[in-house]
């Protein structure tokens, strides 16, 4: 019996550095800073200028989202928006804490992490 030994390629999966830009990163932050201003000033109303906030920032995150498809916490983020702005055309209560949880999972992802410290970048 005749044993041969191949050599082992090795194959490394390509890490690629996901920089999201700093502009859609203060668009995502926008919804939640309407919403505490709302919180603490009760006498200014929002509405409409939460839904478009709300709108823009999830349309900004789907955008990245679909530049970068394999990233799960840009995933996450955007869907957390994207729920976030249905949930203020709809009017309910929950819509601020979805927006907040865009900006965790932007936060858990290292979108707010100087580049060379960026955990995508090891």
């Amino acid at each position: 019996m005749v044993v041969r030994a191949l050599p082992r390629l090795e194959t490394r999966a390509s890490h690629r550095a996901v920089t999201v830009p700093a502009v859609v990163l203060g668009v995502a932050l926008v919804p939640a800073l309407l919403d505490l201003l709302s919180l603490v000033q009760t006498a200014v109303t929002l509405g409409a200028a939460l839904e478009v906030a709300s709108g823009v920032a999830m349309l900004s995150l789907l955008l990245v989202w679909l530049r970068f498809p394999r990233t799960d916490w840009l995933a996450a983020a955007s869907f957390a928006a994207l729920a976030s702005f249905a949930m203020r055309l709809v009017g309910a209560d929950v819509a601020p804490l979805l927006s907040l949880l865009s900006i965790v999972a932007l936060g858990i992802g290292g979108a707010f992490a100087p580049s060379e410290l960026s955990p995508a970048a090891v």
